[in-house]
């Protein structure tokens, strides 16, 4: 008989897949037990492992299965009582000092998926050298299945939600928030963030209209991604009603959507960008940390305040690292995933949402306003990602046959640099840039672009679909 091959598989940010396939109650066993005997053998076995889970069909009963496991296993188990954000469950490793966590989410993927996430003892997402050795684990219980079980009886129920509460109420500037009398609509798109923001809107004044904010695994119908699309009917409620913003934030609360009071979508690029010159106004000390594929803007911003970038490959595991090692004041790329210093090293679009409702009351001026400010100081930039069907055992295949048409040019201008820290980016003599990159997650090629205006960012991104053509090959 032949054995099947792994489908587990740990990438850009832990393993999701669909529950009519791979992701299974059997193979999250298997998972399970990998992420029990790394613990165990690295001897992060004694504070306590944190599960936590968001609004998704089964994503309770999953949690429940890997509690089972790790109760097996001899670990201490808590339990959130509830589902609840990634932030906030990774919030709750370090404020318990725990060895750990596991968060069941497939974050702002369509509904059929579900994944797990390892959160190791640092409360910041997980890096290689912490989850190719689970991996190497699950892979030896894939081939010889030995499972441990427990009973749940012996598992500890918490609710971490005003310890989490308090705490970003503590260092975000509340007072000025409260004083300027914003009115908000927010769009909890049926996931973890709920009850969490309109209890911290409420608790610092704000008036607010608050949609989806009740329990549906199928997030209506669509993906719990708060982008452009998803986020229309917000839009026209912003200008129909006059709301000062509209909010919201993905499935597991870690990426956040923003609509100006001009019913406008702000890309995340730009989001970064202003939270970036809006925390350097302050007289903010630290320096910045971005991937690969987000804005330049950041580059010019933080020229303009004599601060250093660092750039990542994707993936907010780098960025993550970057702010935890070098005490950065802020990090961010362009998928919607902010890290501020004074918070924790992850993403939260709670926190992330604050931040903007900060600045604005800042300013004292319609975000409209702060961002076009922002454009007539540091220019105008046109963005845009393309994802491109690949299969993964082409992927490989594509990037190698990449190197052997590097081109000089693109667009008539000038590559400048050329760097290989994720995939391939051409940097051009004007400032704009070219990004070919594997996607770590789907089954994608990704072609990612920026310049100045529209009309150069759609001469980049023709050549760089001819290049990504000839690498198929």
């Amino acid at each position: 008989m032949i054995k099947m091959k792994c489908v587990i598989s740990f990438g850009t940010d832990g393993w999701r897949s669909t529950m009519d396939t791979d992701f299974t109650v059997q193979n999250l066993a298997i998972a399970a037990q990998g992420i029990a005997n790394y613990l165990k053998s690295h001897q992060y076995d004694k504070k306590g492992i944190l599960i936590g889970y968001d609004t998704r069909k089964n994503s309770q009963l999953f949690a429940e299965e890997v509690a089972k496991v790790f109760v097996g296993n001899g670990l201490k188990v808590i339990l959130t009582d509830t589902d609840a954000p990634i932030p906030v469950v990774t919030f709750g490793i370090s404020d318990k000092g725990l060895d750990g966590g596991v968060m069941i989410t497939a974050s702002h993927n369509p509904p059929e998926y579900n994944g797990i996430k390892f959160i190791p003892y640092y409360a910041s997402p997980a890096l290689p050298d912490v989850t190719d050795p689970i991996m190497d684990e699950i892979e030896k219980i894939w081939e010889k299945p030995t499972i441990k079980k427990g009973a749940l009886e012996h598992v500890e129920k918490v609710n971490i939600k005003q310890r989490y509460i308090d705490h970003v109420f503590n260092i975000i500037n509340g007072e000025n928030i409260k004083n300027t009398g914003l009115n908000v609509i927010f769009d909890a798109l049926y996931g973890t963030a709920r009850t969490y923001m309109p209890e911290l809107l409420k608790k610092l004044g704000v008036k607010m209209e608050v949609r989806h904010d009740y329990l549906d695994p199928s997030f209506g119908g669509a993906s719990p991604n708060p982008s452009k699309a998803n986020l229309r009917e917000v839009s026209e409620t912003v200008l129909e009603k006059g709301f000062d913003l509209g909010l919201a934030c993905d499935g597991d609360a870690d990426r956040l959507g923003v609509i100006d009071d001009k019913g406008n979508f702000l890309h995340a690029n730009i989001l970064f960008a202003l939270l970036l010159e809006y925390e350097l106004s302050q007289g903010k000390d630290g320096d910045v940390v971005r991937t690969v594929g987000t804005t330049h803007m950041i580059d010019r911003i933080a020229e303009a305040h004599t601060r250093t970038v660092y750039e990542t490959p994707v993936g907010a595991k780098y960025i993550g690292q970057y702010m935890r090692e070098k005490k950065l004041l802020i990090g961010g790329e362009e998928s919607g995933g902010m890290i501020f210093r004074e918070h924790i090293a992850e993403k939260d679009g709670i926190f992330a949402n604050l931040k903007i409702l900060e600045m604005v009351s800042y300013y004292q001026k319609p975000l409209s306003e702060i961002t076009a400010d922002l454009f007539k100081n540091y220019g105008d930039i046109k963005f845009t990602l393309i994802n491109f069907p690949c299969k993964e055992e082409n992927k490989e295949k594509a990037m190698k046959n990449i190197v052997k048409i590097l081109p000089k040019t693109v667009s008539g201008k000038i590559v400048i640099k050329t760097t290989e820290l994720d995939g391939f980016k051409f940097v051009l003599e004007d400032g704009s840039w070219l990004l070919i990159r594997p996607s770590g997650t789907e089954p994608l090629l990704r072609l990612y672009g920026e310049a100045g205006n529209e009309k150069e960012l759609t001469a980049i991104l023709e050549e760089g679909k001819i290049l990504l053509e000839q690498a198929q090959k």
